[in-house]
């Protein structure tokens, strides 16, 4: 039990997912930040995961986990040998599945806060996720208010979420190097950043694509991102007879270096929880095209950071398109003001700011009465 809020925290950041997406991105800057800010930080996350060899690198003590299913009794012993008894004040899962597991977990083992950050704006499935939100859990930590009003909606109490925001840091990313990836052109880019996943909307962008080919037969539409849809989209791009305008990189670990290549960013998202990588784009100064879905309306304001159009529909993200790669002035207002509203409002000082401000409020309510 925690004796003293003055002191640092001991937490336990669990993360059950072998690949690097935005999600993994974010966790990983809290943990190098709040282990700045002196408190004592571990991870818990499958080994040979990006994030695992980026945390050990960055000097985090990581451990290896991996669970499969959600109700995993070897999963609770795994994290049971992790922390040892009295040893950790704090459990964040970056993801749901080890909810369960980790409150059998921290009840053998003595920590006494459970928090879960949530990144999706999908409805609960199941009766058991509200339980698994409103009993298992201290807090959860959405990413945007888009979420927190998805959960509110589907029966967890109000007072057990808290919104922080994700945050960038602009020095870094003003630091990273030129790529040069990109073969020479003459025309404009069109990025896209984003796992190549069906609620991504990569589809949509390829349709639109192919409608402003004969307008802007100069523009070239970058997809950087792996998944297994790859082969599914450059067939459909050569269905779509854009195929010689469509460059895909697969995965790439510098995708915020290579930003700076892009005069557009665009992502027509299905769902989205908060992109990280429109926070990139705004923080490397571009104008955003993006559909109006989940939490990107709480970053990009339209009219003034990009434009916001409805969810799968090609034409109209042609439209907005349009309208921004045929005004040079245009780009260079939404550039001006997109970065401006990252420093502003989503930078990652204050995320930590209220990261840890939250983790110390949940430390001061589990501290222990002392006796009359």
């Amino acid at each position: 039990m925690i004796d003293n809020v003055k002191r640092p925290l001991r937490i336990l950041y669990v993360d059950t997912e072998s690949f690097w997406r935005g999600g993994q991105e974010q966790l990983f800057s809290l943990m190098v930040g709040i282990r700045k800010r002196g408190h004592d930080v571990e991870l818990a996350a499958p080994a040979g995961s990006p994030l695992a060899n980026r945390a050990r690198d960055a000097g985090v003590l990581t451990h290896s986990f991996t669970q499969r299913s959600e109700l995993s009794l070897s999963a609770a012993w795994k994290l049971i040998r992790i922390m040892g008894p009295g040893r950790v004040d704090m459990l964040h899962y970056n993801t749901p599945r080890p909810v369960l597991a980790g409150k059998l977990a921290a009840m053998i083992s003595g920590v006494s806060i459970l928090v879960a950050s949530r990144r999706v704006n999908f409805p609960l499935r199941s009766g058991f996720s509200r339980i698994k939100y409103n009993r298992l859990l201290d807090r959860v930590v959405t990413v945007s208010g888009s979420i927190r009003r998805t959960l509110v909606q589907n029966g967890v109490r109000p007072e057990r979420v808290s919104v922080i925001y994700e945050g960038v840091d602009l020095r870094s990313i003003d630091r990273l190097p030129d790529t040069s990836v990109l073969p020479a052109r003459s025309g404009l880019v069109v990025g896209v950043v984003a796992h190549l996943s069906p609620e991504k909307g990569h589809v949509t962008v390829l349709k639109a694509a192919a409608r402003l080919r004969e307008r802007f037969p100069g523009v070239t539409y970058v997809f950087v991102g792996g998944g297994e849809r790859r082969q599914m989209l450059e067939e459909r791009a050569r269905a779509l007879n854009v195929a010689d305008r469509v460059l895909f990189t697969g995965f790439r670990k510098d995708s915020d270096a290579m930003m700076r290549e892009f005069d557009v960013f665009c992502l027509a998202s299905l769902s989205e929880g908060l992109s990280s990588a429109i926070l990139a784009a705004m923080a490397r100064a571009l104008p955003v095209v993006a559909t109006r879905v989940g939490g990107i309306p709480e970053l990009v304001v339209d009219g003034i950071t990009g434009l916001l159009v409805p969810p799968g529909r090609p034409d109209k993200l042609a439209e907005a398109l349009a309208k921004v790669l045929s005004s040079p002035s245009l780009r260079r207002r939404m550039r001006e003001a997109g970065r401006r509203r990252v420093a502003e409002s989503f930078t990652l000082q204050r995320k930590l700011d209220e990261t840890e401000r939250l983790y110390l409020e949940l430390a001061k309510l589990r501290r222990p009465k002392r006796p009359n």
